[in-house]
């Protein structure tokens, strides 16, 4: 059923997606219009199934990248001009052909993003257009790593499974962000080599993304940023960059203000949550107990009347006894 702005409402409740920008980008991507796009990292697939749809319409070629489609049944639209493989990004780009579109939302670390850039500008007259997801917090200065045995070990930062980020805080909290989810994160915030944002920095700096590339970044949803050559799109996409990339920069104390919050408040009502699952379990142990020890008082409680049915019994016969002796004097 579609929302009072016309969007198609999900009873799916996501805390991040790409698809969350998809309102916004299709103009852009419209006005790009891209012969060929390669999405690095699908997870569930959500996007994805929008990117194919935009492929079919666009007559755009689509290349998927991910070591595990978690939806299997998006295989089963392969054909011929979209294209699934289910590999590492980095042991694919070196074979793979130029896309005029890449949408990296993969390995959220420094060094795979890193490399997925260096990668994609191997060929010197390749100038794409790039979307990257998560340039904000928690990982635009935090690596994550999904498999850090992957990574080279002179490239990790320390990390830990144990616990997750919390906005404002350096290290990992019990609370925190993913610290359910057995993923492996680096124990400190910043500092070099570490984080998706600094990655797309040090690129540019680095003279990886050659001078041309200009950046638009929207600070919600864990972030998205647009990297494009600025003399090489077409004047409408530049106008819809630019429209957008002013609109962000005028609404950015506000949009980030907006996700910090939302982002405390998720985790307070999750650190909410697993304190009342613990008092939860508490209540249930007492109950437990307190049921153990009903049945003991019972038992007891019987033990005592039996005493006392015994010891009436006994006075009794105490009486009689007197009564005799009391007779036969």
């Amino acid at each position: 059923m579609p929302d009072q702005n016309g969007q198609e409402e999900t009873s799916e409740l996501l805390l991040a997606s790409m698809i969350f920008f998809e309102p916004i980008l299709e103009p852009i991507l419209k006005e790009l219009k891209p012969r060929s796009l390669c999405e690095i990292g699908i997870d569930q697939g959500r996007f994805t199934r929008k990117l194919l749809e935009f492929c079919k319409d666009q007559s755009c070629n689509y290349t998927g990248i991910d070591p595990k489609i978690l939806d299997q049944q998006l295989l089963d639209l392969a054909h011929d001009g979209v294209r699934f493989i289910q590999e590492k990004s980095v042991d694919v780009l070196p074979d793979l052909p130029p896309h005029e579109l890449y949408i990296i939302d993969g390995d959220h670390n420094y060094y795979t993003v890193k490399q997925e850039i260096r990668l994609i500008f191997q060929h010197p007259e390749h100038l794409p257009v790039f979307l990257f997801h998560d340039t904000a917090w928690p990982f635009a200065r935090r690596d994550l790593y999904y498999d850090p045995e992957t990574i080279p070990v002179d490239q990790r930062n320390p990390y830990s499974a144990d616990g997750g980020p919390w906005p404002g805080k350096q290290n990992l909290s019990e609370d925190g962000f993913c610290a359910t989810e057995s993923m492996c994160i680096a124990t400190a915030e910043g500092g070099p080599d570490n984080g998706v944002l600094t990655a797309i920095e040090d690129a540019k700096s680095e003279k990886i993304i050659p001078e041309i590339y200009r950046t638009t970044s929207i600070p919600i949803v864990f972030g998205c940023t647009l990297l494009y050559p600025s003399n090489m799109v077409s004047a409408s996409a530049l106008k819809k960059i630019k429209q957008l990339g002013n609109s962000t920069e005028t609404l950015h104390p506000l949009l980030e203000s907006m996700e910090s919050n939302r982002l405390r408040l998720y985790l307070e009502l999750v650190a909410s949550w697993k304190k009342f699952n613990k008092l939860d379990e508490t209540y249930g142990a007492l109950i437990t107990k307190y049921k153990e020890l009903m049945g003991k008082y019972r038992d007891l409680h019987d033990h005592s009347d039996q005493l006392l049915d015994d010891y009436r019994d006994l006075a009794r016969h105490k009486r009689d006894l007197e009564t005799k002796i009391g007779n036969s004097s």
